[in-house]
C-alpha cells in the first residue's frame, strides 16, 4: 500500500505571517495641535507679583474713598463731642496724649541709633547675633529716613494740603472737607494726609526686611497692626481721617519694598564687580592647562 503525502497548502498547516508595516500617513495641517495663545506665558516672579498687588491695593483703596467720601466723616463722627473743649474724646485720655508725644521721640531715637551703628563696621562686631541686629536696626533707620522723613513728612504732608478732621466744618472747623486724591490750599504745613504716627509705628517691619519671605511677612503683620493701632488713636484725637491711616500703611509698605529692592540690586552689583575684579587679578597668574607640568613624563617608565 502506498501512502500519499498531505499537501502543504492546506489551511491547517499554513503559518500565519505578520502584516507588513505601513508608514504612518503625514498629519494634515488641520489636525496639528496648536498651542493656546497665552497658556504657556511666563508667570511674573514673586517680586513683580508683590508690586502688582501693592499697586492694586492702592488703586482699590483710592477708588473706595473717592466713591464714598463720607466714610472718613462716618469714621470720625463717633469720637466727636461738641460739648467738650477739645472736640474729640481722644484728647481726654492721658494715655492717648502720652502715646502721641512718645511716638515721634522713639522714631528719632531709632534714627540716631541707626546713624551711630552705621559708623561701626560690621567686621568690628565679633558676635554674629549682634551683627545681625545691627543690620536690622540699620534697616529700621533707613525706613525711617526714606519713608517717614522723606516721603511722608516732606513729600505728602507738606504738598497735599489736606486739613485735619478738627479743621473741617462738619466738626466745627473753618475749612471744607477734602477727599482723598485732591490737592488743597486749606493747610499750609504738617497737614492730615498721611498719618506720621501710623507711619512711625510701621517701621518695626524693618526688623525683618532682610529676612526670608516668611520672616518679612511676620514683621510686616506686626508693623501693620501697630500702624493701625496708632492710627486709630489719632482718629480718636481728631488728628487724622481713616483714609490717612490706610494710605500711611500703603505708602510705608511701598517704601519698604523699594528699599529692599534697591539693597538687593546693590548687593548683586557689588558681587558682580567683585567677581570681575578677582578674575582680572587672577588672569595674569593663571596657570596653563595641566598646572605647568609636561603632559608626558620625561623619563620613560619601564
Amino acid at each position: 500500500m502506498r501512502l500519499q503525502p498531505m499537501p502543504l497548502a492546506d489551511a491547517a498547516w499554513t503559518v500565519p505571517t505578520a502584516p507588513a508595516a505601513t508608514a504612518p500617513a503625514p498629519a494634515s495641517a488641520a489636525s496639528r495641535v496648536r498651542p493656546i495663545p497665552g497658556r504657556f506665558r511666563r508667570r511674573p516672579c514673586p517680586r513683580q507679583a508683590a508690586w502688582l498687588g501693592w499697586l492694586a491695593a492702592v488703586l482699590a483703596c483710592g477708588l473706595v474713598f473717592r466713591t464714598w467720601p463720607g466714610l472718613d466723616l462716618a469714621a470720625s463722627a463717633p469720637f466727636y463731642l461738641p460739648q467738650i473743649p477739645t472736640g474729640f474724646i481722644g484728647n481726654l485720655y492721658h494715655g492717648v496724649l502720652d502715646l502721641w508725644r512718645l511716638v515721634p521721640q522713639l522714631g528719632r531715637a531709632l534714627a540716631i541709633a541707626g546713624l551711630v551703628l552705621l559708623l561701626v563696621p560690621a567686621r568690628r562686631i565679633p558676635c554674629g547675633m549682634a551683627r545681625r541686629w545691627r543690620g536690622r536696626v540699620l534697616a529700621v533707620a533707613a525706613l525711617l529716613m526714606l519713608g517717614v522723613c522723606l516721603v511722608v513728612n516732606q513729600g505728602l504732608k507738606e504738598q497735599v494740603g489736606r486739613p485735619r478732621p478738627q479743621q473741617v466744618k462738619p466738626f466745627g472747623g473753618p475749612h471744607d472737607y477734602v477727599p482723598v486724591g485732591s490737592l488743597s490750599q486749606a493747610c499750609a504745613r504738617n497737614c492730615s494726609f498721611v498719618s506720621g504716627h501710623a507711619a512711625t509705628g510701621f517701621v518695626i517691619a524693618g526688623f525683618g526686611l532682610w529676612g526670608v519671605r516668611r520672616t518679612r511677612r511676620r514683621w510686616w503683620a506686626a508693623g501693620a497692626l501697630l500702624c493701625l493701632a496708632l492710627g486709630a488713636a489719632r482718629v480718636a484725637q481728631g488728628g487724622h481721617f481713616a483714609s490717612d491711616v490706610v494710605f500711611s500703611l500703603l505708602v510705608m509698605t511701598g517704601a519698604a519694598m523699594a528699599l529692599r529692592a534697591a539693597v538687593v540690586r546693590l548687593r548683586g552689583l557689588r558681587r558682580r564687580i567683585g567677581r570681575q575684579r578677582w578674575a582680572s587679578v587672577c588672569a595674569p597668574i593663571r596657570l596653563p592647562s595641566g598646572g605647568g607640568l609636561p603632559r608626558r613624563p620625561i623619563i620613560r617608565l619601564s
